[in-house]
């Protein structure tokens, strides 16, 4: 699990997991999962009203989520984006063989094709949302 804490109250948590999203009750399960590691390893609890976004690839999530007010006790509003197109972002060309993309002195590759080779969250930087697209549209394969 990597954690970022940002401006504003907001939290940014990328993990794999083997929970069956199927199901959306599990995205509860996940987020009290997250719940307790940040109050174990940072002393953070949560504690209020947050808009959580989830974006899913495989077994591989990121929780953006954001305190949007104070409460008694902990509520999330969920939205669950599954599917999501990631890439996988490094600067030197040799870690994958095959096909990538490269813009501005980076490489990029599919993020499921990335998973396969090695543990993400120790090479390069997890791209995502709106980001994705823009970066396909003015890379240039290579191999």
């Amino acid at each position: 699990m990597r954690v970022e804490f940002l401006e504003n109250d907001s939290i940014l948590v990328q993990m794999t997991s083997s929970i069956d999203i199927k199901n959306r009750t599990n995205l509860g399960v996940m987020l009290k999962e997250i719940g307790i590691y940040l109050k174990n390893k940072y002393h953070y609890l949560l504690d209020g009203i947050y808009d959580a976004e989830v974006y899913q690839c495989a077994d591989f999530f990121i929780f953006e989520i954001e305190k949007v007010g104070d409460y008694s006790t902990i509520d999330f509003n969920i939205t669950f984006h599954p599917n999501s197109h990631m890439l996988l972002e490094f600067e030197d060309e040799n870690y994958v063989l095959g096909k990538k993309y490269y813009l501005e002195g980076k490489y990029y590759i599919d993020f499921n094709l990335a998973s396969i080779y090695f543990d993400c969250f120790e090479f390069g930087n997890v791209i995502y949302k709106e980001e994705v697209e823009s970066i396909l549209k003015k890379a240039v394969v290579v191999f």
